[in-house]
Parts: C-alpha cells; sequence; structure tokens
C-alpha cells in the first residue's frame, strides 16, 4: 500500500511521488521511454508485462520491443513518428490470447523547465497498452449499459480527450456531450471526470 508523500517534502517532490503513486494505481500499462526505445519509467502493470513477456520484452540495454502481428518490433523504430508529433497505434500479441493495442506519443522533455527538441535527442514517448476502442466500448455497454454514444464519449474520455475534442469527434454539440458525460456518472455512480475515467480504466 502506498502512502502519501510526506509533507516536509518540497512541493515538486511531493508532486512526483503522488504522480508516482497515481500511476502505479493504474490497470493501464504505461511506460516512457527516450527516443533509443530505452525505458524510463514504467508502472507496476507494464513491468508485470514485461517480466512475463506478455508482448513485451526489454534487452539488456533497457531497450523495450513490442511483439506484434507475430515478430518483435524495436519501439526505437518509430522515433521519426515522435519527432515528428505523430501518434502510433500498434496490435500487440497476449501471451493470453486477448486483444491487446500499443499506442505510442510523443512527450516533450524539458530540461530546467525548457523544453527540448524531440528530433535532437530530447523527446520522450509514452506508450500505453490498452484493449482496441471497438472492444472496448462493447465491453463498457455491456458493464455499465451504456448507449453506444455514451460508449464512444466514455472511451474517448478515457484516451484523455477533453469534451470539446468529443464533441467535435463524434459530430455532436458539446452540450449533447456534457449531458452524455452526466448520464455516465450517473450509469457509473461516479461524481467528476477522473472517478470516471479511473473507474473505466479498471473494466
Amino acid at each position: 500500500m502506498h502512502t502519501f508523500p510526506a509533507p516536509h517534502l518540497g512541493r515538486a517532490q511531493r508532486l512526483a511521488a503522488l504522480g508516482r503513486c497515481l500511476i502505479d494505481h493504474l490497470d493501464t500499462p504505461l511506460l516512457v521511454l527516450d527516443t533509443l526505445g530505452t525505458m524510463l519509467e514504467a508502472n507496476v502493470s507494464a513491468m508485470r508485462r514485461i517480466a512475463a513477456r506478455q508482448g513485451l520484452w526489454q534487452d539488456a540495454a533497457g531497450r523495450i520491443a513490442v511483439r506484434s502481428e507475430g515478430r518483435w518490433v524495436p519501439l526505437s523504430r518509430y522515433a521519426d513518428d515522435m519527432a515528428a508529433g505523430r501518434t502510433v497505434t500498434l496490435p500487440m500479441d497476449a501471451a493470453d490470447g486477448t486483444r491487446a493495442q500499443i499506442t505510442l506519443q510523443a512527450l516533450a522533455a524539458t530540461d530546467d523547465g525548457v523544453a527540448l527538441d524531440a528530433a535532437r535527442g530530447g523527446g520522450w514517448m509514452l506508450a500505453r497498452i490498452e484493449r482496441p476502442a471497438a472492444q472496448h466500448a462493447d465491453a463498457l455497454r455491456g458493464r455499465f449499459r451504456f448507449t453506444r454514444t455514451q460508449a464512444r464519449v466514455a472511451e474517448l474520455l478515457c484516451q484523455g480527450h477533453p469534451p470539446m475534442h468529443a464533441a467535435q469527434t463524434l459530430g455532436i454539440k458539446l452540450s449533447t456531450v456534457r449531458t452524455h458525460v452526466g448520464q455516465l456518472y450517473e450509469k457509473t455512480g461516479t461524481h467528476s471526470q477522473a472517478q470516471l475515467v479511473a473507474l473505466l480504466h479498471r473494466n
């Protein structure tokens, strides 16, 4: 069980410790890698996958490869995509036969608050492993009795998109998205977007 950061620590240290605690409690495997594909950080769920070789493999230098469509693919292969700010999603072979996907997203590394250019090797990538969107949305519909649109809104929120993005993606008004979000709270017994997303990530 994690304890909360001690009050005598500096604010930055407390925030870092709190962030680590929250990330480790997510069931979604998360990894932060440099542009060479070397793992810098990983939460508990990701470390379990690596240890069991469930679609992830780490070599002696700490570089990560993903099992995709029957072969091991080094994540360093996508450094150019990360430098260009593109998001890459790959199907992932899981040992237990379940369907999964890994999404790579560029992160700006910082040095004393100044963003470094990913093309100069200063960028990082965030890798997250999830069920494919359609499969997850179907699971949410069955579990919580969401409508098809509610499930799509929930999925977009889980992917970190704000309600305005959900409205644009689904071609509906922002007020309609807010109505759906209120109904999602009601159906799940949650009271905030953070609570809702945390619950849906566990299901």
